[in-house]
């Protein structure tokens, strides 16, 4: 399965920096050469995690759960982590969220190259 969440089109007001900056204990990089990043991004139920960025990149889940995904200019969303979802996320986001059920238990691979702006 492969799906795209969709994102506010406001800029944000702010540049958070990076998810392995901002949260450590929930992203941690487990992999990085010249062209991926791969991150394990895992945490119970009721972690918060603040305002943060990523690059473009490949979503594997392996936990489920069900998060609130805020995005930077303050709407939300319920987001269903089901476990063999794959999701491409096509550009560089900033985002934060609270796991409301379940865990999170999903890799990260960001792709260098893609959308290298942000």
């Amino acid at each position: 399965m492969s799906i795209s969440l969709p994102r506010p089109t406001t800029a944000p007001a702010q540049n958070p920096q990076h998810a392995t900056i901002v949260d450590p204990d929930a992203h941690q990089v487990v992999f990085e050469n010249d062209h991926v990043r791969v991150i394990q991004a895992r945490a119970s139920h009721g972690w918060e995690s603040a305002m943060h960025s990523h690059r473009p990149m490949l979503v594997v889940n392996l936990g489920s759960g069900r998060q609130k995904v805020t995005w930077p200019d303050g709407t939300a969303q319920i987001v269903d982590l089901n476990p063999g979802a794959v999701v491409w996320q096509e550009t560089a986001f900033d985002h934060a969220w609270e796991l409301l059920a379940g865990e999170v238990n999903v890799i990260l691979v960001e792709v260098k190259s893609a959308n290298a702006e942000k």
